[in-house]
């Protein structure tokens, strides 16, 4: 285990802020949102009191910010340093508690914003894209998964690697211990081994009546409700004097195993991620220069506001009573269910494409 830095902003803070709820000795819940921000910290934040709870210096340079909490969620597994590394840091005392490294000898390794956890706990599942590096010339690998022990310590290696498909950016896993990828199609894989399926077609999707499907997979989000959540766009009757545009969302009920595809509204507006309301499965949430909410039924956009610049990431509170807007720049934005503005936590660098996740514990 190895003690990463609290900065001295953190700790001259912490003495005029609400302690985690781990350090109070109750049994109260609280719910947090986690991120990573420039230069390297990781912050975690009571939404309630608006106010920065804990900043852990995380060693290495920051990127891509992506991570996945552990079941417990006191846990967070974050792809760092140049996407070369996979960093896991206990959010209750900054304490390094797990390491692995990509890189070996001339193969070199980058984890995009590929990075799931078991739902047991037991493993991280990262997929790395290889290239092998020879004096007069570079060779391209496959992509490949490598399943960690996440009580490996901090010089962990893959206790199993296997294939994977290319283009898959994030993942998540069900109750079953299936792993879900996201790439031309959203997969779904037996981690223990290797075998793959196609759990929704994107890609591969026959349909005359639909083009191309468009899809942006940066953020894992949906763990509120417990789903694997992409958004895309596609047109429906291309080429024809009735062509329209739609979002549309990959949804995998990560408890069940179900799956849907499904357009939700006209494609009059960018988002750069959705999740869904934890008390409508029919409402979604959007966000890059507005907040919008989506009433999937009838596929409209009932209500938005503008925002005063651009946001990437999106989730909820659990009793979906908050919005939550992040990344791009270095401040949060909270909004309640009816789009009312509540405030903005300030942070002290850029969260770039960071996850915004929330955590209870």
């Amino acid at each position: 285990m190895k003690r990463l830095s609290l900065t001295l902003a953190g700790l001259m803070a912490l003495a005029g802020q609400p302690l985690l709820a781990a350090e109070t000795g109750t049994d109260e819940v609280r719910e947090y949102l986690v991120t990573m921000a420039h230069p390297n910290q990781l912050h975690v934040i009571d939404p309630v009191a608006q106010e920065i709870v804990r900043t852990c210096d995380i060693e290495g340079d920051f990127g891509p910010g992506t991570l996945q909490l552990s079941p417990d969620n006191r846990t967070a597994y974050i792809l760092h340093d140049r996407w070369e590394d996979v960093v896991g840091v206990d959010l209750t005392n900054c304490d390094e508690v797990f390491h692995a490294h990509g890189p070996h000898g001339n193969i070199g390794a980058k984890a995009m914003t590929s990075i799931a956890v078991s739902p047991d706990g037991k493993r991280v599942y990262v997929i790395w894209d290889r290239v092998e590096k020879n004096l007069d010339h570079y060779r391209v690998l496959e992509p490949q998964l490598a399943v960690y022990d996440t009580s490996a310590g901090l010089d962990a290696e893959p206790i199993a690697t296997f294939p994977a498909p290319r283009q898959v950016l994030i993942m998540a896993t069900g109750a079953d211990g299936s792993l879900y990828l996201a790439g031309p199609d959203i997969y779904r894989m037996d981690p223990s081994s290797g075998e793959i399926e196609t759990a929704i077609a994107n890609r591969s999707w026959d349909d005359p009546d639909y083009g191309d499907v468009d899809s942006l997979s940066i953020w894992t989000l949906g763990e509120v409700t417990n789903d694997f959540i992409r958004p895309y766009a596609v047109a429906k009757y291309p080429g024809t004097e009735d062509e329209s545009w739609y979002w549309g969302v990959n949804r995998v009920d990560l408890t069940t195993g179900e799956t849907e595809r499904k357009e939700i509204v006209p494609f009059e507006t960018l988002f750069y991620s959705i999740v869904p309301d934890p008390n409508d499965k029919d409402i979604y949430y959007g966000v890059f220069n507005h907040i919008t909410r989506i009433d999937s039924s009838s596929k409209e956009a009932v209500d938005a506001v503008e925002l005063d610049h651009t946001y990437y990431s999106i989730n909820t509170s659990y009793d979906g009573s908050r919005i939550y807007v992040g990344g791009a720049s270095h401040d949060i934005a909270i909004y309640d269910d009816e789009l009312n503005d509540l405030g903005r936590i300030q942070l002290p660098g850029d969260m770039s494409f960071s996850t915004l996740k929330v955590a209870r514990f």
